[in-house]
């Protein structure tokens, strides 16, 4: 389940930056970069829009302001007690002959006992230099977090695009920490890409490699794999991502391909779930209905304000009644259960001139089809409301691709329930409310009750569409 952009709406704080010290150190970890600031030393600060990938801020920034390359390793809490202030671990590109005007390189020894002024600094740097220095002399454990490793990954991805004719020129890093990594490189012909996973998005790497397999059509064309990290190469897509096209035709292509995707995986379920795709079909959320909801009773007791407003054990009762009854409806309905994407945004989909392409897929999940449409329409609804007019004709592309396998009167019903199914297989299908761990959080019990409450305004109007249909 993905949770950060939802829950980021909800922020509420008014900063809207995030400050971090900056720790670049050379490709041997043997010196660190420090600034001098009337006459003392410290770690160099910079300032991130919040809510961004550190990643690609804090190496663009360092690339263009400051004219030098570098490679994100992993960030951190500076323990200042600010409590929002952080650090980022990098390792240099440019070596040691080069530094940025007012900064200077200095030894590891020199800078923790001579030279850094605050406690802070101090900590960070050293643990920042333990850490690198475990990942040179142990395992892949956290590949990312070990300085040398771009260098390595440079000439593996080579070796592999060189059998296509291709060379590898410059590279842009837009995500990544000690185990995960999503890189740009350009090369001679076209990008390609380097994406590697961890925990808890592990999955992905299984699933992606299923994916590319069985549906080549919708998915980015696998180059190389790298399984001790977790990681493959791919070819660019050749087209823009969805987020960026105001064409109402582009959106419609992409429900049409959703559309043919899952059509063409009925019957592969088993194959997907044994590749990692989560089962969230009809049968198996039915049996999530109660604990789930008791779990949200629970939560809903442990609010301390309203609003937002409180559901009470009677209402949470009435929700259960309601949703039990709609899955029951689907499961009737017969229509065939098929490859599902849990975070389908407009950002996850490439538009080319030939076809549409369906990259991240660590929420893919076997489940009924409609639920990804519902996912759709509602980033739709949230943030393109201009798009948002076409709906209409969004919901007939779908129902039409679907009517090869359903009744119009099959499909009508579908709609009719799939809203509140969709929200409660995102809100329950993922299990973090089963996980004490993720459930610590800030921000994450908030969000899971905004999601029960939704999914009694769902159930809620569920009920009345019933009434108007039967009238």
């Amino acid at each position: 389940m993905q949770l950060s952009t939802e829950m980021q709406t909800q922020h509420t704080d008014a900063k809207q930056i995030d400050s971090y010290r900056v720790i670049v150190f050379n490709s041997l970890g043997t010196a660190v970069l420090l600034e001098s600031r009337k006459g003392e030393y410290h770690l160099p600060n910079i300032e991130v829009p919040k809510f961004t990938r550190p990643a690609e801020e804090v190496t663009g920034l360092l690339r263009n302001s400051w004219g030098y390359p570098s490679v994100f390793l992993f960030s951190g809490l500076l323990e200042d007690g600010s409590g929002d202030n952080f650090f980022a671990v990098l390792e240099s590109q440019d070596g040691i002959g080069q530094h940025p005007r007012g900064m200077d390189w200095f030894t590891i020894h020199h800078s923790l006992t001579s030279l850094l002024l605050t406690t802070a600094e101090r900590q960070a740097l050293k643990l920042s230099y333990q850490k690198v220095q475990n990942r040179i002399r142990q395992n892949d454990a956290e590949p990312f977090a070990r300085l040398g490793w771009m260098s390595e990954l440079q000439d593996w991805a080579g070796k592999a695009i060189n059998s296509l004719g291709m060379e590898l020129l410059q590279f842009r890093q837009l995500n990544g920490c000690e185990t995960f990594s999503l890189i740009r490189f350009e090369t001679t012909q076209y990008p390609v890409w380097f994406k590697a996973v961890g925990e808890p998005n592990l999955r992905e790497y299984e699933i992606s490699l299923a994916l590319a397999r069985l549906f080549p059509n919708y998915v980015p064309t696998i180059i190389a794999t790298r399984p001790e990290w977790h990681g493959w190469l791919m070819a660019d897509s050749g087209g823009e991502s969805l987020r960026d096209s105001c064409s109402p035709s582009d959106w419609q292509s992409a429900v049409r391909a959703l559309g043919n995707l899952q059509v063409e995986s009925i019957g592969m379920a088993e194959d997907l779930t044994d590749a990692g795709c989560r089962n969230l079909e009809t049968d198996a959320l039915f049996e999530l209905v109660d604990p789930f909801l008791e779990a949200m009773g629970d939560l809903m007791g442990q609010q301390k304000k309203s609003p937002p407003s409180i559901l009470t054990r009677e209402e949470i009762h009435e929700l259960g009644v309601i949703l039990k009854d709609a899955l029951h409806c689907m499961t009737a309905l017969q229509i065939p259960e098929t490859l599902g994407h849990g975070d389908f945004n407009p950002g996850n989909i490439i538009v080319g001139r030939e076809r549409c392409t369906f990259i991240d897929w660590a929420e893919g999940h076997v489940g009924h089809p409609f639920l990804t449409f519902e996912y759709f329409l509602a980033h739709i609804r949230k943030d393109y409301p201009k798009i948002a007019t076409f709906e209409g004709e969004f919901r007939a592309c779908y129902s039409n691709v679907w009517s090869s396998v359903a009744s119009p009167e099959q499909i009508a019903e579908a709609y009719l329930f799939s809203p509140l199914v969709a929200v409660y297989a995102y809100a329950a299908g993922g299990h973090v409310w089963r996980d004490s761990e993720r459930m610590k959080i800030p921000g994450l019990q908030g969000y899971l009750r905004s999601l029960a409450r939704k999914m009694k305004r769902e159930a809620d109007l569920l009920q009345r569409r019933r009434v108007e249909c039967l009238n």
